[in-house]
Parts: structure tokens; sequence; C-alpha cells
């Protein structure tokens, strides 16, 4: 099954910089005001690597890419990012207030390895959501220009009696490294949150194959952080949908679609009152809240009738919300090809429901809230084979990139 392994580590030296000045979090979750805002905290922040600024003058042989490897050889020369001198695992910990109940403070706490990089064919790693295509086309052309890579796999695995993690801290020891080994050695790891930076590791791999045989090397392994799958830390958050473009689009007409495979009512309610409606609605069956111009929506999938639209998806996937928005909604009412979602044509994502609904008011088609889908569901998905629509989670809080960084020239 899974197969791990430690290694020597590229690290920020706390003596020379801190690392809250100089760790970012994930390329995909910075925004262009959050990218400024790194740029301006430290001459070393590694957003000049994880998602650097474009110029006018970019060629094909000087563009963001090029100046990113640049970068991490400066901080390499200049001692703020030093390799370890041993190969080890390394233990995360991140202790954050729930974004749903400020009072409460939670921690959950990931081992740092480096993962063989599998086939999905070959059920050791399991995806759970679709990719776009833009986000991997950008991350192959910064590890083909990097060889590194620089942000965190969040993935998890199952293991209720604890084990992997009663063995956690830095971790150089050859023999406490051997049971750490061992202990992932009959693990299934599932993606909850990298899908683009993995398959990226695959299609790099791949690329690499066609001049080495050796199956050791380090292209056939990527960096990743192990979460147990029954942490009391693991928080999952809803992605809702924002659609604008579409062709002829008629609130009316979304309505009277609505209406042929679920219940649907009008509410007067907004913001997190709104929010609630939908969590009641979603304990019974799937639902969704919808915010037009003209007004707000309540809709309940009717199951009969989501079985006959979806009869070639199984069963567990016809009562996932994500599932029968993309394929009843967006699909067969909206006419937005799966091509036009990959594509990110159509559709935008967006944690937050506030923004949302504001990106409706501000002209957008339709907003669609969502309740979050639970890990026990996107397990029982995986395991079964089957495939959610993209940005289907959002594991909460994000892992940060840069506090170790693979290069696959010095990592083992």
């Amino acid at each position: 099954m899974a197969e791990i392994r430690p290694f020597h580590a590229l690290r920020f030296d706390s003596s020379r910089v801190k690392l809250a000045d100089v760790l970012t979090q994930p390329y995909d979750k910075i925004t262009p005001a959050m990218q400024g805002a790194y740029y301006q905290r430290s001459p070393h922040n590694l957003v000049r690597f994880e998602l650097g600024k474009q110029e006018a003058a970019d060629t094909a042989s000087a563009n963001v890419y090029t100046r990113a490897a640049e970068f991490l050889r400066q901080q390499q020369r200049a001692g703020i990012l030093r390799r370890e001198a041993a190969a080890a695992f390394y233990a995360y910990v991140q202790k954050f207030a729930h974004p749903l109940h400020p009072g409460k403070t939670i921690s959950r706490t990931g081992l740092i390895v480096l993962g063989r990089i599998y086939d999905y064919e070959a059920k050791v790693v399991f995806r759970h959501e679709r990719t776009l295509a833009k986000p991997r086309a950008d991350r192959v052309n910064l590890l083909r220009a990097s060889r590194t890579h620089s942000g965190q796999l969040f993935m998890l695995y199952e293991d209720p009696a604890n084990q992997v993690e009663n063995l956690l801290w830095r971790m150089d020891n050859p023999s406490l490294i051997q049971q750490l080994t061992g202990a992932m050695a009959d693990k299934r790891l599932v993606i909850a949150d990298g899908h683009h930076r993995y398959e990226t590791a695959q299609e790099y791999r791949d690329s690499c194959r066609a001049q080495s045989k050796d199956r050791n090397a380090p292209h056939e392994f990527v960096m990743m952080t192990l979460v147990n799958m029954t942490s009391p830390g693991l928080v999952v958050l809803p992605t809702h949908r924002v659609v604008r473009g579409v062709e002829g689009f008629v609130a009316r007409n979304l309505q009277r679609g609505l209406e042929e495979f679920c219940q649907v009512k009008a509410t007067a309610s907004s913001g997190d009152a709104l929010l609630a409606e939908l969590s009641e609605l979603g304990r019974e069956r799937t639902a969704f809240a919808i915010v037009t111009r003209e007004g707000s929506l309540l809709a309940q999938a009717k199951a009969e009738k989501i079985d006959l639209l979806l009869k070639d998806f199984s069963p567990l996937e016809r009562r996932l919300d994500v599932v029968v928005l993309h394929e009843a909604i967006l699909r067969g009412i909206l006419n937005i090809s799966a091509e036009a979602v990959r594509e990110q044509k159509n559709v935008r994502y967006f944690r937050s429901a506030a923004e949302a609904v504001q990106e409706t008011a501000n002209g957008a088609d339709a907003t669609f809230l969502l309740n979050p889908v639970s890990v026990s569901t996107m397990r029982d998905v995986c395991y079964a084979g089957g495939v959610m629509p993209q940005k289907s989670t959002d594991f909460y809080p994000k892992l940060l990139s840069g506090l170790t960084l693979d290069n696959l020239d010095q990592c083992f």
C-alpha cells in the first residue's frame, strides 16, 4: 500500500528569518491583495516562488517560473534556506479557532513525508474531486522550472487506533522511521487538498521516466502531510458556486427547471439565517439555496426523480448535493458543459457565502449555496471509485507552504 520515505528537507533558518514572515497560504488561496501583502512582508517571503508576479516583458525563457527557481537558489546561497543534514519525517501541528464556532479551539497533527506517487488505478491514492485545467498547467510549469515542491499535499489515512500519531515529532531516528514506515504500509491515502499538485507530480514523474528507469528516483515521490481521517481536527467547509455568462439566463426558467425534480420554495431569509435553513433541509436530503436578482429559493431534491435523472451514477453519488448541482442543474438546466466547468468559463467558487451572494448583486446570474460534504461520505465515494466535481470540499485551515520544501536534486 502507501510507501513513505524520510527526506532532506529544505527549511527556512528560523535564526535568520521569522517563519510568520516567510510562509504563505497555498497558491490557490492567495488573492491579489494577499500576494501584495506577502511581497511587502519580507524579501524572503515564499510568495515569490509559490505565486510570483507576472511582468509585461515575460518571455518563454524569462518569466514567473524562472524567477521562482532563481529565488530559491538565492535563498540557499544566502543561507536563508538550508538543507537538513539528516533525512527525517516532520510533525506538523495546527491549532485554530473553529470557523463556525469561534470560541472553540481545536488542533490536528500531521506527518510530513515523501510519499510514492501512484496512479489512481493502483487504488492506493484516491482522489475525491476532479481538477481544473489552468491550475494544473501552472503548477507543472513551476515544477519543471524549479524541480521543487513547496506546498503540502493534504492526505488522509485511516488509523482508528492512532498508531501513527502516537509516534510523532521530529523523526530522524532510524528505528522510529522504520516503525512509521511500517505503520503506513497497509494504509490507503485520500487526497483531501492538493489534487492539482498531485496530478502535476504524476505528469512530471511520467515525463522524467523517459530519461530514467529508476523507480526509486526523486521524481517518483512527492511531499505530503498525512492526517488521520478520524482526527477531531478535520473541518470541512462547503464551496459555493457563482454562475455568470449563461446565454439567455432567466431566473424564472431556472426555477421551473428545478421544480421538475425538487420541492422549491421562496424565502425571505438571507445571510446566516438562509444558511441555517439550508442546513436544516440538508439533514433530510439533498438541498440547495439559490440566490438570483429575483430573490432567494430553497430547493430540496426528490430522491425518486434524481434516481431517474442520474441513473448512470452510483446511489451514493446521487445523494451528494454537489453532484446533483453539477449534473442536474448546471449541465441539465443551464447547459454548462463539463468542459466549460473545467476551463472555469461560467462557474466561480467561493468559501464565503456572503461574497458569493454579493457576486449576484453585482451582476452574476445566480449563486448556489451548499452544505459541506462529510469526511466519511467523501471516503465512501472515493473507495467506491467515484469522483466528485471540482471544488467539492474545503478543508480548513489550509496547510501552509514553506514549512518544508522538497528539492528533487537534494531530497535523498
